[in-house]
């Protein structure tokens, strides 16, 4: 099983994929061993089995986090748009963020996530709006401009 795990961890997949995959072998390699435990009645063991298996699920889930994070910084920073705080200005935690119990490092909690892909989503559409008004001008300047050609052409063709 950890070697098969190994496996996954280096394969040339995306990371989402990735991660789904090593949680679905943890589940399925925990939920094996616990059932085999189940049979024997070694309740100490199905106890250190689950406790075993939520650790890793755990860590899974922190590196689901970071790659989230790093995702949605990348976005916020490429279209300039600001990033909440990890500490609010009296000094305590913000709500946006938790540290990791593994690394120590601040990832942004569910609605950190929330709140950044929705001040992303205003931005992306501010810019959208901005590119559809020049859209209409560029339209009828071509518009204006075919028009004058196809007269020109036409009194052209009257004069010659």
């Amino acid at each position: 099983m950890i070697s098969l795990l190994r496996i996954v961890s280096k394969l040339p997949i995306p990371t989402e994929r990735r991660l789904q995959w090593q949680r679905t072998l943890i589940y399925r390699e925990f939920s094996n061993e616990i059932s085999a435990a189940k049979k024997l009645k070694d309740y100490e063991k199905i106890k250190k089995l689950k406790e075993d298996q939520q650790f890793e699920i755990d860590m899974i889930d922190e590196e689901v986090d970071a790659y989230l994070t790093k995702k949605l910084r990348s976005k916020a920073n490429k279209l300039h748009v600001p990033i909440p705080h990890v500490h609010n200005k009296d000094g305590t935690e913000s709500e946006y963020w938790y540290e990791g119990r593994f690394t120590g490092r601040w990832y942004l909690a569910p609605e950190g996530c929330c709140f950044l892909r929705e001040a992303i989503r205003r931005e992306i559409k501010a810019q959208q709006e901005i590119r559809a008004q020049w859209i209409v001008w560029i339209s009828a300047t071509t518009g204006l401009i075919g028009a004058s050609t196809a007269l020109i052409a036409l009194l052209l063709h009257k004069l010659s």
